[in-house]
């Protein structure tokens, strides 16, 4: 049997992580993100939650998510992928450490004789 990770309250966590990211961190992530995972998203956030992000983003874009939502609420989708794609959605808000360089030394090849 499977075990599915859920968040106690994805709405609440939702809200505070987009309270606490400035507005062009907050477009240039939402930009990134696909579609059908925004979606995911905006979907368990309220209305004029919603209606700020759509700001945010171009209206193409927001007019896809919107559609997207839609056909979301027509599928039967459970909820451990919905879960899913709220987690994918939250992974891209995480902030990684930049890598530091890769170091390589080209080996010397020695002819033995």
């Amino acid at each position: 049997m499977r075990v599915v990770w859920m968040m106690k309250d994805p709405q609440r966590s939702l809200q505070d992580l987009i309270a606490a990211t400035d507005t062009t961190t907050l477009s240039n992530v939402l930009m990134r993100i696909p579609d059908k995972v925004c979606a995911a998203g905006f979907s368990i956030l309220a209305d004029d939650v919603r209606a700020r992000l759509y700001t945010l983003i171009g209206d193409t874009k927001a007019q896809r998510i919107r559609e997207e939502i839609r056909i979301e609420a027509r599928r039967r989708t459970n909820a451990a992928v919905r879960a899913r794609l709220v987690r994918s959605f939250l992974a891209y808000f995480k902030q990684r450490a930049p890598r530091a360089p890769a170091i390589w030394i080209k080996p010397i090849r020695r002819r033995r004789t």
